[in-house]
């Protein structure tokens, strides 16, 4: 009698923890999240090698990629698992090192799974201002 009893906590239990489970994870699994971290666009007539580094608040890495930028060509970074889940968000540093120049560090916060960062390299913008290098976060649909 015993044995049957545990094992019916047990059950109870484990069918509480799976709709829980269910229910925090719904709008993740029917929209996702985005799939690149972020993606660095050249706007530039000419090649650019870039290096883009990223690290956590402690300052740990995340990536280091180079990448061989051509004329007005793009690329994208596929978001590691952990940054992936639900829940996961916070402050990222990201170093951005264009022909072996250290073009800038930007601190961009990421809110959620669902937004990534546009690297923008030699944007000219409706005015008519070159910017070397920007970064934005944008939501991912």
């Amino acid at each position: 009698m015993r044995t049957n009893n545990g094992i019916i906590v047990a059950g109870v239990f484990g069918a509480l923890f799976v709709l829980i489970l269910f229910i925090l994870l719904i709008p993740f699994i029917f929209t996702g999240p985005a799939s690149s971290l972020f993606v660095v666009h050249n706007h530039d007539v000419s090649d650019h090698t870039v290096v883009i580094d990223v690290f956590d608040t402690d300052n740990r890495s995340i990536i280091t990629e180079t990448y061989e930028l051509g004329y007005e060509s793009d690329i994208s970074q596929k978001r590691p698992l952990r940054l992936s889940l639900p829940f996961s968000k916070g402050e990222f540093k990201f170093k951005v090192t264009v022909d072996d120049k250290i073009m800038g560090i930007y601190h961009v916060e990421i809110p959620d799974p669902y937004t990534m960062v546009n690297i923008r390299l030699y944007y000219e913008d409706y005015t008519g201002n070159m910017t070397p290098v920007s970064l934005e976060v944008v939501e991912v649909c």
